[in-house]
């Protein structure tokens, strides 16, 4: 498993212990053994969701900086959390953040599948991205070549990136 489904998974379960625990404070059971597990269980895996989203924020290529926005966007979040605690209900606030969290974990676990593209042509993990000329001539897998800036398609026209936006 990849470490950016590890970090949605722990944004997931993190999020859903938060409301959890704001569904037992809501039932009155706010204040248990129950309620602090969940709680600091939830904060844990949290942390480790918002240390891989600010991790990936940033490109791969500088991984100094990966590491310290990695650290630097959960504070930012905690610090943040902190100032809404001060204004509201604590376990409504938190109830809400995991909320949050869960959904955006939920929709980033959805959106990553990796056998979403396999039957689609072009689209698997050689893609060589950019524009394709579907009636150029094919590579040995079967998708299109793509078409550079500058080269012609099959059909003898250039492309658009080769005329510039000034030669009418």
């Amino acid at each position: 498993m990849d470490p950016h489904t590890l970090t949605r998974l722990a944004g997931l379960v993190g999020g859903l212990c938060w409301l959890a625990r704001l569904l037992l404070d809501l039932a009155g059971h706010g204040a248990g053994a129950a309620a602090g597990a969940l709680y600091w269980t939830g904060s844990l895996l949290v942390a480790v969701a918002l240390i891989g989203a600010g991790a990936a924020l940033v490109s791969s290529s500088a991984s100094w900086l990966r590491a310290i926005v990695g650290v630097a966007f959960p504070l930012l979040v905690w610090s943040v959390l902190g100032v809404l605690h001060n204004a509201g209900h604590p376990q409504t606030i938190d109830g809400v953040a995991g909320l949050l969290v869960a959904g955006t974990a939920a929709a980033g676990l959805a959106r990553s599948r990796p056998d979403r593209n396999a039957d689609r042509p072009g689209r698997g993990p050689a893609d060589p991205g950019g524009p394709v000329d579907p009636s150029g001539p094919a590579d040995p897998g079967g998708r299109p070549t793509p078409v550079h800036p500058g080269q012609r398609r099959a059909d003898g026209r250039r492309t658009r990136s080769s005329r510039g936006a000034h030669a009418r």
